[in-house]
């Protein structure tokens, strides 16, 4: 009879941001695995940061002018800090798909920017949970992206949220 009981109760499942149907995390425990790592690898092209100069209103001359910049001590443009940073979001959401659950970020720090990117510059960004908090539900990353030279370019730490689906019918 106890068969039959749990047969007709199967755990409760949901979707996640992907529409993967999974076990309904609720408040229990969380399932991301320190120091797992995770990549992306990115070669940063002169359409990349012409897009995003125009995406954000930055077209200074050290990103998008190269008679300027061979005066300068460089000697060449440069790829947005900002836009080199963006890949830590992107490689941090795939620890967040790794464990099924829905994730927010909740916030960086520690932001280094240690070397200069230029235009075709290949960035290895590095991702992995050095923290979890599980009664907080939030983790905490560290990310290191590095050049093609292996030289490291950008640090930082980066926190993130862990957040269940609203009920069908109910509000946030």
């Amino acid at each position: 009879m106890d068969a039959m009981i749990l047969s007709q109760n199967p755990p409760a499942r949901k979707e996640n941001h992907l529409g993967e149907e999974r076990e309904a995390c609720g408040m229990g425990s969380l399932h991301f695995e320190i120091g797992k790592k995770f990549t992306l690898t990115k070669t940063f092209a002169e359409s990349d940061v012409y897009l995003f100069a125009g995406i954000i209103g930055d077209l200074f001359p050290a990103h998008v002018n190269e008679e300027y910049c061979k005066r300068m001590p460089y000697g060449t443009r440069l790829v947005h800090g900002c836009l080199t940073f963006s890949l830590c979001s992107t490689v941090s959401g795939m620890a967040g798909v790794d464990s099924g659950h829905d994730i927010l970020a909740m916030g960086y720090d520690q932001v280094k920017f240690l070397k200069p990117v230029f235009f075709g510059d290949t960035i290895t960004a590095t991702y992995w949970i050095t923290e979890v908090n599980e009664a907080r539900r939030k983790t905490t990353g560290q990310c290191v992206m590095t050049n093609q030279r292996g030289e490291t370019v950008l640090t930082c730490l980066h926190y993130m949220k862990v957040i269940d689906p609203v009920e069908e019918g109910k509000g946030p």
